[in-house]
C-alpha cells in the first residue's frame, strides 16, 4: 500500500442494518448502536484528516458502491467476518469486481491471531471452550498491536475529492444517523457510551485501577453497569482492539502485583478468550449457527407465541428481575453479562421459545452485539450449540457444576445452572438469582418505579408480587435432548469437515425456520503445524 497512487478510505451504510427485522417490528440495528457507530465513524474521520487522510460514507449495499471504485490494478484491502450474512455480501463485492482487482483481506477482531493457532479452524475446533482455553489460549501468546499510522504514512486521498461518481454524506453523527433513518438517542442509564478510539482508551485507563480491573473478579457477577469493564461495545464495532485490552492488562499486573485471593487479571483474560472461542465456532461451523437445532443437531420443541415474546421483550414477564433487566436493555442498551443468562434462561427454558428471538432482539438493541458471541451465547444457552455427549452434558460450557461452590463465593457465580444440569441444560433460575445478586432489592426498584413503595423483602419471593403483574411462568420446562435424524461418518472425504445435504433454506439462516441435514465425518486431531500465509494485516 505504501507505494500506492491513493488510498480511499470507504464505510458503506449498508441499508439492509437499518432494515425491519424478519423476527419483529424492529429495526435489525436499534438506536442506541446506531448511534454509537455514527459518532465512531465522526471520530474516525477526524484521525484521519489529522494524519492526512480522509473518510468517505457511502450509503448503500458494499457490493453495489465498492465495485465502480476499484479499476484494474487497483486494490481492495477489508476485514474479513465469520459469519454467513457477512460473507454473503463479501462474495458478492467480489464478484462484482472489474478482472485485474487484486484482494486482500485480514481477521482483526480476535486476541489470538487464527494463523497463530496451529489448526485449521474450517476442519477443527478444540470442543468444549476449557479444552481451547486450557491447550491452546495456554500455549499461544497474542501478537502485539500494529504501529499507530502518522502524518504521511497513508497515501493521499483523491485529489479532486471525487470518487467515482459515488455519493457519499458528511461524516458528522447527525448526518449519518439521518442516512440510518434513526433519530437521536439520549441513554437513561448511569454511564454514557461515545464513538470513537479516543473514548475506548480513556474508558481503557480509568478502569485499569485497583477498583476497576484489580477488583473484577468479585464484581464481574453483579447487575450494575459498574460490574464490568464496559470496553466490549467499542471492541464489538472496531474502536478498540483486544489485544490493546490485553496488553493494557498485562501491565496493569506487573505494575499492581496479583491479589492474594483473587487473580482478578486471569479472570478478566479468561473472558477475552470466550470472546475469541465464539468466533472461532462460527468460523468452524458456519451457517449451522443460526438454525433451531443448531451444530448439535439437537430438536427442541421451540414454539413463537406473539404475546409472550412481546411481554418478555417489553420487561412484563412478572418476575421482576427479569423484567428490570429487558427495561434497562431498552433504555440504555446495555445488560450486564450474568443478567443476559437470565433472560435468556427465561426465555428458552421458562416460555420455551425460539431461541433466536432472543438473540435477533439483542442484535438490535445491544450496544456491543458482536454476531458472533451474541448468536452463540444463545445457542450455547439454548444448548444447541455442540452436543459432545454424557460426558459434557452443557455443551461448549463442557461438565457443568462440580458442587459445593455458593454463588458469590470468591468472587464466583456458584452453581447457578445446578437445577438443570442433570438434564443437560444450563437453567438460570431468576427467583434465586435474584435473592443472590439483588439482595437489597435495589436492582428492581432502580428499573420497576412501580414497586418503588413496596417494602423491604416483599419483591423476590418467587411468585407474584403485590402491584406487579403476575409472573408468565415460575418453573423450567424440560425440552428433553432428542437429536434430528442420525450420524453417517464417511472417512474416505476429508476429516471433521460438514457438508450441507439439504441447502433449501432461505438466503439468509438468521430468518429460516427449516433444516439442515448434515453428515458429520470423522473428527481429525489438531493439525499442530502453522498454516500458509494467506492474509495480511492483524
Amino acid at each position: 500500500m505504501q507505494g500506492a497512487a491513493e488510498l480511499i478510505v470507504v464505510y458503506c451504510l449498508d441499508p439492509r442494518h437499518y432494515q425491519e427485522s424478519p423476527w419483529g417490528s424492529h429495526k435489525r440495528c436499534g438506536a442506541h448502536r446506531s448511534q454509537l457507530i455514527a459518532e465512531s465513524l465522526e471520530a474516525l474521520s477526524l484521525s484521519l484528516c489529522k494524519i492526512g487522510s480522509k473518510l468517505y460514507v457511502a450509503p448503500g449495499a458494499p457490493e453495489e458502491v465498492l465495485p465502480g471504485l476499484l479499476s484494474p490494478g487497483s486494490l481492495l484491502i477489508y476485514q474479513a467476518e465469520d459469519t454467513h450474512d457477512e460473507q454473503q455480501v463479501e462474495e458478492a463485492v467480489t464478484s462484482a469486481l472489474s478482472p485485474g482487482v487484486d484482494v486482500k483481506y485480514h481477521f482483526g477482531q480476535t486476541l489470538h491471531h487464527r494463523d497463530d493457532l496451529g489448526f485449521d479452524l474450517k476442519a477443527w475446533l478444540p470442543l468444549p471452550f476449557g479444552k481451547f482455553y486450557h491447550e491452546t489460549c495456554g500455549q499461544v501468546r497474542p501478537r502485539c498491536e500494529l504501529r499507530t499510522p502518522g502524518k504521511g504514512d497513508l497515501p493521499p486521498p483523491p485529489a479532486d475529492d471525487d470518487i467515482a461518481g459515488v455519493a457519499v454524506v458528511s461524516p458528522q453523527a447527525t448526518t449519518l444517523l439521518e442516512a440510518m433513518g434513526t433519530e437521536p438517542v439520549l441513554s437513561s442509564g448511569d454511564f454514557h457510551w461515545k464513538g470513537g478510539e479516543d473514548a475506548a482508551l480513556q474508558q481503557l485507563e480509568a478502569y485499569c485501577t485497583r477498583g476497576g480491573l484489580g477488583s473484577y473478579q468479585r464484581t464481574r457477577n453483579q447487575l450494575h453497569v459498574n460490574c464490568s469493564s464496559r470496553l466490549s461495545p467499542w471492541m464489538a464495532i472496531g474502536c478498540l482492539s483486544p489485544r490493546t485490552v490485553f496488553w493494557r492488562a498485562e501491565r496493569f499486573e506487573r505494575e499492581h502485583g496479583k491479589d492474594r485471593g483473587f487473580d482478578h487479571v486471569q479472570k478478566f483474560m479468561f473472558q477475552l478468550c470466550w470472546r475469541d472461542y465464539f468466533h472461532f465456532y462460527c468460523a468452524h461451523f458456519g451457517r449451522l449457527v443460526f438454525f433451531p437445532s443448531g451444530p448439535a443437531r439437537r430438536q427442541r420443541p421451540w414454539k413463537r407465541d406473539a404475546e409472550l415474546e412481546t411481554r418478555w421483550k417489553t420487561g412484563r414477564t412478572g418476575v421482576p428481575l427479569v423484567d428490570a433487566l429487558m427495561r434497562e436493555l431498552a433504555a440504555t442498551g446495555f445488560m450486564a453479562n450474568r443478567g443476559r443468562y437470565i433472560a435468556a434462561s427465561y426465555l428458552v427454558f421458562y416460555l420455551n421459545i425460539d431461541w433466536r428471538v432472543g438473540a435477533d432482539w439483542f442484535e438490535s438493541l445491544l450496544l456491543d452485539h458482536d454476531v458472533c458471541s451474541n448468536y452463540g451465547e444463545w445457542a450455547s444457552m439454548a444448548n444447541v450449540a455442540v452436543d459432545l455427549g454424557e460426558k459434557y452434558p452443557l455443551g461448549l460450557k463442557g461438565r457443568g457444576p462440580t458442587g459445593g461452590r455458593k454463588p458469590g463465593a470468591r468472587g464466583g457465580g456458584g452453581d447457578p445452572w445446578a437445577k438443570g444440569v442433570n438434564i443437560g441444560d444450563a437453567i438460570f433460575d431468576p427467583f434465586e438469582q435474584a435473592q443472590h445478586y439483588d439482595r437489597d432489592e435495589s436492582y428492581v426498584r432502580r428499573w420497576l418505579p412501580e414497586l418503588h413503595g413496596h417494602p423491604a423483602g416483599s419483591i423476590h419471593t418467587g411468585g407474584a408480587v403485590r402491584g406487579h403483574i403476575a409472573p408468565l411462568a415460575t418453573e423450567p420446562l424440560q425440552l428433553g435432548r432428542r437429536k434430528l435424524g442420525v450420524w453417517q461418518a464417511k472417512p474416505q472425504v476429508a476429516a471433521g469437515r460438514w457438508q450441507l445435504q439439504q441447502d433449501k433454506a432461505a438466503s439468509s439462516p438468521r430468518q429460516c425456520d427449516q433444516e439442515y441435514r448434515p453428515q458429520r465425518r470423522w473428527q481429525a486431531k489438531a493439525l499442530r503445524t502453522p498454516l500458509p500465509e494467506r492474509i495480511i494485516g492483524a
